[in-house]
C-alpha cells in the first residue's frame, strides 16, 4: 500500500472516526536514584560530557525487581487507567530496551502470563530504545486490518544497572524502569497521525553485549569476570566518529519524513517528547525544527533520566497531566535504538 494510503489506513475506519489511539499508560520507576555526577566522576567521564547528558539522576531496582516485573506493574496501571481487563487484550508486544532476563525463550510470554492476558497472542519487539514507539505503529496497524482485535498492550522494563559497570562513559546513562501503553480500537484520547522509522545497519554491532550469543558463548572464564556480558562500544573511533556525524542528521530526517507523512510542518507541532538519552542532542534537533526548548520534555529529562524505550511515552503523560499538551495538540514523538534505529511519530491528543 502507498505510504499515503497506509496512514490514511491507520488513522481513520470505515466510516471517517478515528480507528484507534492510546487508551491509557502506566509507569514504574525505582526510588533508588544513582546521581549522574557521581557515575560520570566514578567512569573517568568528562564533566562536560555528564553536563551535555542533561539529567541530574537514573533509577537502580532492587536486586530482586527484574525487568518483566517493572513492566508488568507498569502494565496494570495502563490497563486500570484505560479501563481495560486483561483478559481483553488480543496482543501483548514485549518493548524491552535491549536487555531481556533470558536469550530464549521471548519475554511476551512470561508478561502476558503474569497479567492473566489469557486471550492474547505475543511477540517481542527488538529495536532498542526505539521499541515502543515501533510498537505504536505496529499495534495500530494490527488493528487496522484485524477487525478482531479490540486491544493491543506494549510493555518493556530493563535493568541496565545488570549491564553497566558504570566504568565507561558509554555506561553511564541508562537507568532502570518499566512503561506499558495500551492501544485500543475507537476514539482515543491519543492517535497516531503518521510514523517513520529509518535503520542503518552498517552501525548495527556498534553497541553490543556479547556473552550468551552463539557468536560469543559465555565461556567460564567470562562468569569469572569479563566484560562480555557487559554492555560496550566495540569501536570508540567509529562510533565518535562516523556515527557521530550521521546521528542527529538522521534524528532530523525521521523527523521530517514523519512530518511529511502527516501533512505538517514543524511549525505545526505542540510538544516534542524524546528519548532522555541526551539533552544536547535534544536541543540541536529543537534547533534545527526551529521548535524553543520550552515546548519539549527537556525538562523531564533532567528530573528523570533515561530508562529505556517508554521514555517518549512517560514525557507524553507527563506533559498531559501537567497540562503542557492540552486537547488537541499534535505531539512528535521521537527516540532511537541500538541495532540502529531511528524512529519518529506524531500524535495528535
Amino acid at each position: 500500500m502507498a505510504g499515503d494510503a497506509f496512514e490514511a489506513a491507520l488513522r481513520t475506519g470505515p466510516s471517517g472516526g478515528a480507528l484507534s489511539g492510546i487508551s491509557g499508560m502506566g509507569f514504574y520507576l525505582p526510588e533508588e536514584r544513582l546521581l549522574l555526577s557521581d557515575l560520570a566522576e566514578r567512569s573517568g567521564t568528562p564533566p562536560r560530557v555528564a553536563e551535555y547528558a542533561g539529567a541530574y539522576s537514573v533509577r537502580r531496582a532492587a536486586a530482586d525487581v527484574l525487568p518483566v516485573h517493572m513492566a508488568v506493574a507498569a502494565a496494570r496501571e495502563a490497563l486500570e487507567r484505560a479501563q481495560v481487563r486483561a483478559e481483553d487484550v488480543g496482543l501483548v508486544l514485549w518493548c524491552g530496551a535491549a536487555v531481556p532476563e533470558y536469550i530464549m525463550p521471548t519475554t511476551a510470554g512470561a508478561a502476558q502470563a503474569a497479567l492473566g492476558a489469557h486471550s492474547a497472542h505475543g511477540f517481542d519487539v527488538a529495536q532498542g530504545c526505539a521499541a515502543m514507539l515501533t510498537g505504536l505503529w505496529t499495534a495500530s496497524s494490527f488493528l487496522a486490518f484485524d477487525t478482531s482485535l479490540q486491544h493491543v498492550l506494549l510493555l518493556g522494563g530493563d535493568r541496565w544497572s545488570s549491564f553497566t559497570p558504570h566504568q565507561v562513559c558509554d555506561s553511564v546513562f541508562f537507568g532502570d524502569g518499566g512503561g506499558a501503553v495500551v492501544v485500543s480500537r475507537g476514539d482515543q484520547p491519543v492517535r497516531l497521525l503518521a510514523y517513520q522509522g529509518l535503520m542503518r545497519g552498517e552501525f548495527s554491532d556498534l553497541w553490543r553485549i556479547d556473552g550468551g550469543g552463539v557468536r560469543a558463548r559465555v565461556a567460564q572464564e567470562q562468569a569469572a569476570g569479563s566484560d562480555a556480558d557487559h554492555y560496550r562500544v566495540v569501536d570508540r573511533e567509529r562510533a565518535h566518529g562516523e556515527f557521530k556525524e550521521i546521528y542527529v542528521p538522521v534524528i532530523v530526517e525521521s523527523i521530517r519524513g514523519a512530518l511529511k507523512r502527516a501533512a505538517l510542518e514543524p511549525g505545526d507541532i505542540d510538544f516534542v517528547s524524546m528519548v532522555n538519552a541526551n539533552l544536547r542532542v535534544l536541543q540541536v534537533v529543537l534547533g534545527e525544527l526551529g521548535i524553543p526548548e520550552e515546548r519539549s520534555s527537556a525538562d523531564y529529562l533532567r528530573r528523570y533520566g533515561h530508562f529505556g524505550a517508554p521514555d517518549v511515552f512517560f514525557n507524553l503523560f507527563l506533559a498531559m497531566e501537567e497540562g503542557k499538551v492540552q486537547p488537541g495538540d499534535r505531539v512528535l514523538l521521537v527516540s532511537t535504538g541500538i541495532g540502529f534505529h531511528w524512529v519518529a511519530a506524531v500524535v495528535e491528543c
